[in-house]
């Protein structure tokens, strides 16, 4: 069985274009080292993020992030088994949102409490910049469709 894990964080300081591309680069070695699979999405000093992997491995590098230095995290959106992966094809991937076109979906609300009273809506933003790595929309098919229930 695979873990999923979502939670919400802020950065205690404003990071640099250099920093946080320091943070991907740190971020996606660390999960190809241990087989985690998923996305983080940064804006204005916020982070979203969902791990899955194995539950032992997911759940130790939950730990990790929660006494990481360089943010707080607001709380877990969700932790859930899950039947196979949702965000299979990359290690972890990284978008800094701080630089989104206007126009792009899913830049509001971006808040703990928004993502916390609807965990389904942080799955499908974070589905849809998975699919999405460019500037242009990725067709809705491609991330809409079989969005689970989490609540």
């Amino acid at each position: 069985m695979i873990r999923s894990i979502m939670y919400y964080s802020s950065a205690v300081r404003a990071m640099s274009a250099e920093e946080l591309a320091a943070l991907e680069q740190e971020c996606e070695l660390n999960a190809i080292h241990v087989g985690i699979t998923g996305m983080l999405l940064h804006k204005h000093g916020e982070f979203l993020q969902v791990l899955e992997g194995p539950k032992g491995v997911v759940g130790d590098m939950y730990a990790r992030i929660l006494v990481d230095p360089r943010h707080t995290v607001a709380g877990k959106i969700s932790d859930r088994p899950i039947a196979r992966r949702e965000f299979e094809g990359a290690t972890l991937r990284f978008r800094n949102l701080d630089t989104a076109p206007a126009g792009t979906p899913f830049l509001t609300p971006f808040s703990y409490e928004a993502f916390r009273a609807n965990p389904d809506l942080a799955l499908l933003v974070l589905k849809y910049f998975f699919c999405n790595q460019g500037d242009e929309p990725a067709p809705a098919e491609s991330w809409s469709s079989a969005t689970p229930s989490l609540v």
